[in-house]
């Protein structure tokens, strides 16, 4: 269940987002009947993944616990989310990786994202082993499609479409002086696609000097002090924040420096939340842009890859069937693994007390041995087979037969 740019803008985003995502998961660890969960939060969406029983009850709570912990009204948010249970889950989530849910079709910032996220949930001991199962299968299959379809190839990146946002409104950025702010992954993306256009005057501040310094050794640009940053702002043409910060690192107050300045100065702020006061804007020669405002080229984009979006949404119905196949499938096994245990502990026990009545040399023993194991093996192989078949089919009623049938005798 989440919510993403296409029913929420920027500001509502920054409204339903998780301030702190590790006592959201402490939360989430002590709800009943929920067995699992990841969170997923970027710049175009806040979700969350669960694995439960009942879905419609751990909707319900979790949409009052999301509510109550973002101060969002509850109603609100319920127009908002979108739900999905099942295959449906499955399916959304190859879209995801693949990036054919993304603002920008086919950009590969997502699958760095979910991967994170994946680990981050792990980190606080919440995801459990059939989420972190299809999120890996779901990952893998994105990754197949974008192969298979270059879907990902030559698509705009979210630096890229900075840059064309930010050339419509300055012109050429050859001779631009430009201010980053933030050292991430959306930084660096930035960072290139400001090389990529011929741009020298990059300074660069993020959370820590060392972590700066390290970032612009790599990347390009400057290092300075965040400190620094308000005195910067007076000779700057261009101020790119993409941080994870949840205040505002820049304000009315940090243009101090700018009194009277004719220099025009463009803020792109994209983050989540947004790091920049949109009051800002109302500055004179100030303009205030943020991910909303890259819609429009997302669009443009998107028209000239329908032909691949066409192919990669074909395979991603290939793909959702063998995961939902598998996962169901692996209802199976503990069933399975139990009926081999029981079978091999019958094995053992017939074993050891007919190798008691006999005299046999070693290799006799091992002989008999392996014929036994053989045996039950091949005893096996069929029920084995319809179960997981059963399974696939999510057949219940065989599961539930094979269960009891299976049950071990209790002493009378």
């Amino acid at each position: 269940m989440g919510v993403s740019y296409r029913k929420a803008p920027l500001a509502t985003l920054d409204a339903v987002g998780f301030r702190d995502i590790p006592a959201f998961y402490n939360l989430l660890r002590g709800t009943e009947g929920l067995d699992g969960a990841m969170i997923l939060q970027t710049c175009n969406r806040v979700e969350l993944f669960l694995d439960a029983k009942d879905p419609k009850e751990i909707r319900n709570i979790m949409l009052r616990e999301w509510a109550l912990e973002t101060k969002f009204k509850l109603g609100e948010l319920n127009r908002l989310v979108d739900a999905r249970e099942g295959k449906s889950v499955v399916e959304y989530l190859v879209r995801l990786a693949a990036g054919l849910e993304s603002m920008l079709i086919g950009e590969n910032q997502i699958v760095g994202q979910l991967k994170n996220s994946l680990a981050e949930a792990l980190s606080n001991n919440s995801a459990s082993p059939l989420l972190e199962d299809t999120v890996h299968r779901a990952i893998s299959a994105g990754a197949s499609i974008r192969d298979q379809t270059g879907i990902g190839r030559g698509t705009v990146s979210l630096g890229s479409a900075a840059m064309k946002l930010a050339e419509e409104t300055l012109g050429k950025l050859q001779d631009s002086r430009v201010l980053l702010l933030g050292t991430g992954q959306v930084g660096m993306l930035v960072m290139k696609a400001l090389r990529a256009r011929g741009v020298s005057s990059i300074i660069v501040a993020g959370r820590t000097v060392q972590r700066t310094r390290s970032f612009c050794r790599t990347f390009g640009g400057t290092p300075v002090e965040f400190q620094t940053v308000p005195s910067q702002l007076a000779s700057t043409d261009l101020v790119i924040v993409a941080t994870r910060s949840s205040n505002y690192l820049l304000t009315k107050d940090s243009l101090a420096h700018r009194e009277n300045s004719n220099r025009r100065l463009l803020f792109l702020d994209l983050s989540n939340p947004r790091n920049v006061d949109p009051n800002v804007g109302e500055l004179d020669n100030v303009i205030f842009r943020t991910i909303d405002d890259l819609r429009g080229i997302a669009d443009n984009a998107l028209a000239k890859r329908r032909e691949l979006v066409k192919k990669a949404e074909a395979l991603v119905t290939l793909r959702v069937e063998k995961i939902t196949a598998l996962l169901q499938r692996e209802e199976a096994e503990p069933i399975v693994s139990d009926i081999y245990r029981r079978a091999d502990q019958v094995r053992e026990e017939v074993l050891r007390k007919t190798l008691a009545k006999l005299d046999l040399t070693v290799e006799q023993q091992e002989s008999l041995k392996s014929m036994t194991v053989s045996l039950v093996e091949k005893l096996l192989d069929g029920p084995v087979l319809n179960l997981r078949r059963a399974a696939e089919r999510k057949d219940e009623r065989v599961l539930t037969a094979a269960g009891q049938i299976f049950e071990e005798n209790r002493p009378r």
